[in-house]
């Protein structure tokens, strides 16, 4: 296995836990390093994608009525307007 070596710079309060991990894990500080970072990608990636949009999931139905049959009068409000003006042929710039 080809392995690339690399400077970290560590502040002293993470090696220190970091090598409490270690001495609980009965790891060498460096085999307590990778597997912190293996195992903690998915969630670094999850926490800090530059897309979060991507994770939304849609409605389930019940989600769906439960958000939607309650009435919103400023949305209403909103939504008459809108349409009162493509009535006048002003088009919408969404």
């Amino acid at each position: 296995m080809k392995t690339n070596t690399h400077s970290l710079a560590v502040p002293a309060d993470l090696l220190k836990d970091v090598r409490k991990a270690a001495r609980q894990t009965g790891l060498c500080v460096a085999d307590t390093m990778r597997q912190s970072m293996k195992l903690g990608l998915p969630g670094l990636v999850e926490r800090l994608s530059a897309d979060p949009l991507k994770k939304l999931k849609p409605f389930t139905a019940e989600e769906s009525r439960r958000c939607f049959t309650k009435p919103d009068p400023e949305f209403d409000a909103l939504a008459a307007h809108c349409a009162a003006l493509t009535a006048y042929g002003v088009k919408s710039s969404f």
